[in-house]
């Protein structure tokens, strides 16, 4: 070390004193020496990075603090439209999801119809080898009297050939004796071609009975199988919807009702009553018919009520939810409000649609709301599709489920392109989400 170094180390003594570290390794032992240079210059290091560490920091506090709550604003803003991307993807996951659930939907009723004829055709076969069997035991019981009858002749003509030999042994002449042998004979021979014909149609109704009874046999497995294929059709198809009106909180039974009573028309001209053989019915068979019946009929009436509630998407194309239904922020800066609907966003343009089928109630301009279009159904049920920048529907038109009535827009109260969407029932908002989704697992 040269002079200067010592000089250094001198003066850097009084502060730090020179020390030295000892290292013990199995019998030797080590020192590491500190010098009061190196002691000095570790230190000033440290200071430097424990400063530059303090100035980052307050220099981050600074920026946080000047900033204020608009940067975290940002933040939570790109956060939040990532996160409505993703439900947007999951949306368009969903709605394939929906068609191809809705693609065996309709399977699956042409299945049941298929089915539904093959029965009827399959009991009214039935019936009519009942009919049939019932005919043929009838003639098998009319060939059995018969044979009994020839069997009852024949016993008759021996006692007579029995008693005309006893009275030929005493009185009868040679050619009295040859004229009744011969009676006797013919009629003998008329007897044993009369009981051979009946035992033969009897044979012959015997197996015509048996193939008979084969064949309602194996029509009624027949019949079985397609019930039991229509009751799992029914199962697979009902499913489903129960699913969908349970989750969207519908008293399925009242919902029923009322379709029930709307769809329950009757009649057809007058005829008079014929009697035909088809009447005739296995009670059995005709109990487990009508539960299948009755449980098409449950199918149809569900069929029918789904078309009635707005269980479907008001947008075909890709949107994204900007606001949920309930309380929330105003957009234009007045607090807390109601929001009785639910916000999709996408371009100005996007086709909307009918999500039930019903009849336009209102098609015009409103305070707030923009152009607006209010759609009444059945069952309480009303929606309604505002800031639209076009409206394609009037006052009084009816609407099936899915019918183009508008595009969106950015009419009325409104920050930009956007479809405000709600649902009513009774007059009273109710979330629409409760239905989007339920509407998921069919449409």
């Amino acid at each position: 070390m040269g002079t200067v170094g010592r000089r250094v180390n001198g003066f850097l003594s009084f502060a730090f004193p020179e020390k030295r570290l000892f290292i013990q390794s199995g019998h030797s032992t080590r020192y590491l020496r500190l010098t009061p240079l190196s002691q000095f210059l570790t230190t000033t290091a440290a200071v430097i990075a424990l400063g530059w560490m303090a100035v980052a920091t307050a220099t981050v506090v600074i920026d946080r603090v000047a900033v204020g709550p608009d940067a975290r604003a940002v933040v939570i803003k790109e956060a939040y439209q990532t996160r409505l991307e993703e439900l947007a993807d999951e949306r368009d996951q969903r709605a394939a999801e929906a068609r191809s659930a809705q693609g065996r939907f309709q399977v699956a009723m042409e299945q049941v119809s298929r089915q539904q004829t093959a029965i009827l055709q399959s009991v009214e076969e039935r019936r009519e080898l009942s009919t049939a069997l019932d005919l043929m035991r009838q003639r098998l019981g009319d060939a059995v009297a018969q044979r009994d009858t020839v069997a009852a002749a024949n016993d008759r003509l021996l006692a007579q050939m029995e008693a005309v030999n006893d009275s030929l042994t005493t009185t009868a002449s040679g050619a009295d004796l040859t004229e009744t042998l011969d009676v006797v004979s013919h009629a003998l021979a008329d007897a044993v071609v009369a009981r051979d014909a009946a035992t033969a149609d009897r044979s012959a109704l015997e197996q015509q009975v048996a193939a008979l009874e084969l064949q309602v046999r194996v029509s009624g497995e027949r019949q079985d199988d397609m019930v039991e294929q229509v009751e799992q059709a029914i199962a697979v198809t009902l499913g489903p919807l129960e699913k969908v009106f349970k989750k969207a909180s519908i008293d399925v039974d009242g919902l029923l009702a009322d379709v029930r009573s709307t769809y329950a028309g009757q009649g057809g001209p007058l005829v008079e009553t014929t009697v035909s053989s088809r009447s005739i019915d296995d009670p059995t068979v005709s109990r487990g018919f009508d539960k299948l019946m009755l449980d098409l009929d449950r199918v149809n009436l569900m069929r029918i009520a789904a078309e009635k509630v707005p269980l479907a998407m008001p947008l075909h194309d890709t949107f994204r939810f900007t606001s949920a239904f309930g309380y929330r922020h105003d957009p234009m800066g007045r607090g807390a409000r109601m929001h009785a609907g639910v916000d999709l966003a996408a371009p100005r343009g996007t086709p909307v649609f009918a999500t039930a089928d019903g009849v336009v109630v209102a098609a015009g301009r409103e305070s707030g709301y923009g152009n607006v279009i209010r759609v009444q159904h059945e069952l309480g049920f009303e929606t309604v599709y505002a800031h639209l920048s076009t409206i394609t529907v009037r006052p009084g038109q009816l609407l099936s489920r899915g019918a183009k009535i508008g595009g969106m827009g950015s009419t009325g109260r409104s920050t930009g392109s956007h479809l405000h969407y709600e649902v009513r029932v009774s007059g009273k908002p109710v979330n629409p989400m409760t239905y989007l989704e339920a509407a998921k697992d069919v449409f």
